[in-house]
């Protein structure tokens, strides 16, 4: 009669582990279930992010290649009127060269828009996660985000760029004054004058920017070539000075 009870006891404490046993089994199943629509989800969310963010990219792309600066248009317009004095042909060429070195220089400094610490910093995170797929989600993120800022810097920088065009216009707009000028030392005065405009509209721009020494430093020095180019120009005799 004492084993008979037991038998049951054990056959009992059995049935009870085989039922937990069980619905441990159903529990992890139903919580693999949702981890991984939850995954499934949060994986579709992305990609339809990536896609949003690509589409949005790909729109400020086209709409920055289809900005041309003003300045590039205007050196068409000044190819059809080839007739033009050669005084103005040059003081033309050389303001043009001036800006083109400026934005040659902007895109260089492009490059170093993502500062050292943050790039190092995101390599931190991603060998931080233990996750692939969400180490790979953050990563597109990244690269996606990069992009997109580097479009809006662009699409900056050639704004920017016809701006400076229309300075260079009012330059241009006084040659007439200046050629009015009969003496040479009071038409030195007035080109440096009407090229000192220019210098400035670009050096109050970019003062407001922190963190652009290096381009302040490039402005400053090709407006100095700049205007050593015109006083030669306008007297030789000081270039041997």
């Amino acid at each position: 009669m004492k084993e008979k009870k037991e038998l049951l006891k054990q056959a009992k404490i059995k049935a009870i582990a085989e039922e937990q046993a069980a619905k441990k089994k159903k529990l992890e199943e139903e919580m693999m279930r949702l981890q991984k629509e939850k995954m499934l989800k949060l994986q579709q969310e992305e990609e339809e992010k990536r896609k949003a963010a690509e589409e949005e990219a790909a729109a400020e792309e086209e709409e920055v290649e289809e900005e041309e600066p003003l300045e590039r248009r205007r050196g068409g317009d000044r190819g059809e009127i080839s007739g033009t004095k050669g005084e103005d042909a040059w003081m033309e060429k050389k303001i043009s060269e001036w800006v083109a070195n400026l934005s040659l220089g902007e895109d260089e400094d492009a490059l170093l828009y993502v500062p050292q610490e943050e790039r190092e910093a995101f390599v931190r995170v991603l060998e931080m996660m233990e996750d692939p797929l969400e180490r790979r989600t953050i990563e597109d993120e990244k690269k996606l985000e990069s992009k997109l800022r580097m479009m809006r810097e662009k699409k900056r920088r050639r704004e920017e760029a016809n701006r400076v065009a229309r300075e260079v216009e009012r330059v241009r707009a006084c040659r007439q004054k200046v050629q009015a000028q009969t003496e040479t030392p009071a038409k030195l005065d007035k080109i440096i004058g009407y090229l000192e405009v220019l210098s400035e509209a670009w050096l109050e721009e970019h003062q407001a920017n922190k963190g652009q020494d290096v381009t302040l430093h490039a402005i400053r020095s090709g407006f100095r070539q700049l205007a050593r180019d015109v006083v030669t120009h306008v007297d030789p005799r000081r270039d041997r000075g």
